[in-house]
């Protein structure tokens, strides 16, 4: 009831921040590496699909493990999330553009 009177943690510094996306992305990318290789979609599940699929319960991790990441603009969360998945070597670069090009359309404020 009385969260609004909680006091903030302070907010971190740009080293910090910069540790700790760096960390993120690590940890998303080996994320998305176990789900590329353990779920198997059927051929026609385009990209896009896949990532989204994949980003439901990675937001719950952030939520668990970074949730000061989570704190600043939602653009933190997807760079995040498409650059672990273009470092990953899954899919090539354009594939991986054009699928968020469909999520940004999807997802983007009308």
């Amino acid at each position: 009831m009385f969260e609004c009177f909680k006091k903030r943690p302070p907010a971190p510094s740009a080293d910090e921040l910069r540790q700790l996306t760096a960390s993120a992305c690590e940890d998303v990318k080996a994320k998305w590496l176990h789900f590329h290789e353990t779920v198997h979609l059927q051929a026609e599940v385009p990209l896009s699909q896949k990532i989204d699929f994949f980003v439901q319960p990675v937001h719950q991790f952030f939520e668990n493990k970074y949730p000061v990441l989570l704190r600043g603009p939602s653009e933190i969360f997807w760079l995040t999330v498409f650059t672990a998945i273009l470092e990953s070597g899954t899919h090539p670069k354009e594939a991986v553009n054009a699928a968020i090009a469909e999520l940004k359309t999807k997802y983007s404020r009308s």
